[in-house]
């Protein structure tokens, strides 16, 4: 009779979380890359393609000018509530140290999304292309709780402690339960 009971918890939990994967859905609807200084780094694309009614890719490609060994990536979470304001997180990273060993779980997370998309798999020091191509947010990354709404991250990145590049990339998230 347990091993019963056992094999009706597996398959209930399957099912729900079979469920649970699919009411999830991610779309990117904005995108605002600034190059603060040219000298330094030049923007060469920076776009979302709509791919279907329920995809949309983002592309982005930008040239550093020179090697930096200095890269600090301060980013925080907003939510769309009658204008963008600040929400639960804002991290501040040293993105040299982060990508020879990765410390920060939350943004562990948000370079597991891009990573599989892009060319940014080595450390410091940062020179030439840097590329993402067609990315596009997935379901398997809900991980943390939050409510259904309007997202935008913000992303400073920072050479030498001066403001080189700022991303701005919004996105919806529903979760439909029933």
């Amino acid at each position: 009779m347990s091993n019963v009971l056992k094999i009706v918890v597996i398959l209930v939990t399957f099912l729900l979380t079979w469920r649970l994967s699919y009411s999830v859905t991610y779309k990117l609807t904005n995108v605002i890359c600034e190059s603060r200084n040219q000298s330094w780094v030049t923007i060469n694309e920076c776009r979302l393609k709509a791919v279907n009614r329920n995809r949309t890719v983002f592309n982005f490609n930008a040239t550093i000018h020179h090697p930096t060994n200095d890269v600090v990536i301060d980013y925080r979470f907003l939510k769309r509530e009658n204008g963008y304001k600040p929400w639960l997180y804002k991290k501040n990273i040293d993105g040299c140290r982060f990508l020879r060993k990765p410390y920060d779980m939350l943004t562990k997370m948000i370079y597991m999304v891009f990573k599989p998309f892009s060319n940014i798999n080595h450390t410091c020091p940062f020179y030439g292309d840097i590329l993402i191509r067609g990315m596009y947010l997935r379901t398997e990354i809900k991980a943390m709780p939050y409510p259904s709404g309007k997202y935008m991250l913000q992303i400073n990145w920072s050479f030498y402690k001066k403001i080189q590049v700022v991303t701005n990339i919004s996105y919806d998230f529903i979760e439909n339960l029933l």
